[in-house]
């Protein structure tokens, strides 16, 4: 092959789109993370030291370092439970994880087999410990707090409102909370996680011709890869404050207006330091940072994390009588236990009449129809 012939400037461009989207993956991000906090800490050791000189007890005294960021709370067994100063620590499965990706680091160091610390027996030995200590106080993994309908509906008012009253915001600014309004309204009624729909690329939403509505296909989640796909129709719902259908449309006619083209990337996007719409995708600490300040605002925060939403509308569609296959079908499971496991509500939540009476309103949830291709429209 001849020199004149390669595209060095192609070549560059392709390599940095590969890198870039490389980077941008989560876990990438949170190992990236992970790496700093590692090294920050052991700067602090006397004497400092760096990935090239850490040994497992190292490892095992950074992670007992983030015990204070846990929130399993380890109670004694005279505890009432009740403003206890009994410790937190991470979850043990959080430690797990933990050491998976110290141990990827350390590989990508150059450290391998039997000179990776996180191999060593001491870092089995300190999970083992971790999990005969949380089993031994019988420590239950807390389920997320569930969003059902009534509030995730003053939720969505209470944005409405805010954003009714942006006229003083930048445009980046107004893009933020219309962005959040319509990813929390769709996140609700598809029952997706926040991170499969955060990932969802605008080429994959496409109009229904015959009726008012969207297809949504989502290729890339934790259970769909590859080819295959699981398409998702939202039609309106007759609630217009929360219609998905008609969220949907307003923040395609927000972004056009804002001259934030969407074609070719994420369906929603994050801003970036500079207060400017980016390319990546709106994931992670992003979607439940922005969430746990709406709630807060509104005055109605009891915990909720975007799994709520998912939590919230399964119950929700449990209290509308429909069946475990009903519900498994719409939020696109396997099975019917992963039905059982989101549908353990409090015996305050499963009892209350008010809360039947309050959803007798709402219209049918699970009645998802298909849709033939030669129906669908790109949306741009």
């Amino acid at each position: 092959m001849s020199t004149s012939t390669v595209d060095h400037a192609e070549i560059a461009k392709r390599f940095q789109e590969f890198t870039d989207v490389f980077k941008g993956k989560p876990y990438q991000r949170q190992k990236s993370a992970l790496e700093q906090q590692l090294l920050d800490f052991l700067a602090t050791l006397s004497p400092p030291k760096d990935t090239s000189s850490c040994t497992s007890d190292d490892i095992i005294r950074f992670l007992i370092s983030k015990d204070k960021s846990g929130r399993t709370v380890l109670h004694s067994q005279s505890c009432s439970k009740v403003d206890c100063n009994c410790p937190t620590r991470l979850a043990a499965g959080s430690v797990d994880s933990l050491l998976g990706k110290l141990r990827a680091i350390f590989n990508k160091l150059g450290r391998l087999h039997d000179s990776n610390p996180v191999a060593h027996p001491r870092i089995k030995e300190y999970l083992k410990f971790v999990r005969e200590e949380q089993a031994g106080k019988a420590i239950v993994p807390t389920q997320a707090v569930p969003l059902f309908f009534v509030k995730f509906s003053k939720l969505i008012n209470f944005l409405r409102g805010s954003i009714t009253a942006s006229g003083h915001l930048s445009s980046v600014d107004k893009y933020i909370l219309v962005r959040d309004t319509t990813f929390f309204v769709v996140d609700f009624f598809t029952g997706n996680r926040a991170s499969d729909l955060g990932r969802l690329l605008a080429n994959q939403v496409f109009r229904l011709k015959d009726r008012k509505g969207f297809l949504l296909k989502f290729t890339l989640t934790k259970t769909v890869r590859g080819d295959s796909a699981r398409p998702f129709i939202l039609e309106p719902f007759r609630a217009t404050e929360v219609c998905p259908v008609s969220w949907i449309q307003y923040y395609l006619s927000v972004c056009r207006l804002l001259a934030i083209e969407l074609a070719g990337g994420y369906l929603f996007r994050t801003t970036d330091r500079r207060k400017v719409v980016s390319s990546r995708p709106f994931i992670g600490s992003a979607v439940n940072n922005r969430l746990r300040k709406h709630l807060a605002d509104a005055k109605i925060d009891s915990g909720e994390t975007p799994h709520s939403f998912r939590l919230g509308l399964s119950n929700t569609l449990n209290m509308m009588g429909c069946s475990p296959d009903e519900i498994s079908r719409y939020v696109g499971w396997r099975g019917n236990s992963m039905v059982s496991h989101y549908t353990q509500m409090s015996s305050v939540a499963g009892s209350s009449p008010v809360a039947k009476r309050l959803l007798s309103d709402t219209e049918p949830l699970h009645k998802t129809p298909t849709s033939h291709p030669s129906n669908l429209q790109c949306i741009f």
